[in-house]
């Protein structure tokens, strides 16, 4: 069934994809982000963290990784959630491993729990938190609130930090393209609408994309050309 189901929900692979760690700390206050490219689809996984509080989460981690728990280790952080943009299995098979070494939590959408039963036997897990629109999960001083845009995949979502201006945005949105919306529970109107969705952000935010290098939510909504 795995086997089936990654022929699936292969994704894009955009040429732009960073295979090099590095933090993003720009112009942020509280936050700080290190980006890792893992497994054989080059996906983004996120470690952000309050340096001050010590606390942190990881988001989409494809597969575990020794040397973000290393990274972890070394700064002193308390990872409190694993947090999954969306349920395709690469994003979310180092979760459970991270969970087992760190006791922290996983958040993912109420929607896409379903996806976790593709998994073989010896890969499946649980969530330990259903999120729904609107909730928002907060570590230290970040606070991180969920925004569903579906069209990807029946629950994607968006996390989004209004205080530092970031979003870190799934496979929902990438630099200059979108996701794919014609596998299992992807919609292409459902996706142009979720898109609305983000534009209606008055703000400019740094973006995080799932995949491929970061980006600029003005830039997207001028250069991008799902958003005309």
């Amino acid at each position: 069934m795995r086997k089936i189901f990654l022929m699936l929900v292969c994704v894009m692979t955009l040429c732009s994809c960073n295979a090099n760690n590095a933090d993003k700390d720009g112009d942020l206050r509280d936050m700080k982000i290190i980006a890792y490219s893992l497994g054989s689809y080059f996906t983004n996984c996120y470690l952000v963290y309050d340096e001050n509080a010590g606390k942190a989460c990881l988001i989409d981690p494809a597969v575990y990784d020794d040397e973000i728990i290393n990274v972890i280790s070394s700064k002193g952080l308390t990872l409190e959630y694993i947090i999954l943009t969306h349920g395709h299995f690469d994003h979310i098979l180092g979760a459970d491993g991270f969970r087992d070494k760190t006791g922290a939590e996983i958040a993912v959408y109420e929607l896409e729990t379903e996806y976790l039963d593709f998994l073989e036997d010896d890969e499946k897990f649980s969530a330990d938190i259903l999120l729904k629109d609107g909730d928002t999960l907060t570590f230290g001083g970040i606070s991180l609130k969920v925004m569903h845009t579906p069209g990807h995949s029946k629950g994607s979502c968006c996390f989004i930090c209004g205080d530092e201006k970031v979003m870190f945005s799934g496979d929902t949105l990438f630099k200059g393209t979108i996701g794919r919306y014609d596998l299992y529970g992807g919609d292409y109107d459902t996706l142009m609408e979720s898109l609305q969705k983000i534009k209606s952000i008055k703000e400019n935010y740094m973006v995080y994309p799932g995949h491929g290098d970061s980006t600029t939510l003005a830039y997207e909504i001028l250069q991008n050309p799902y958003f005309r």
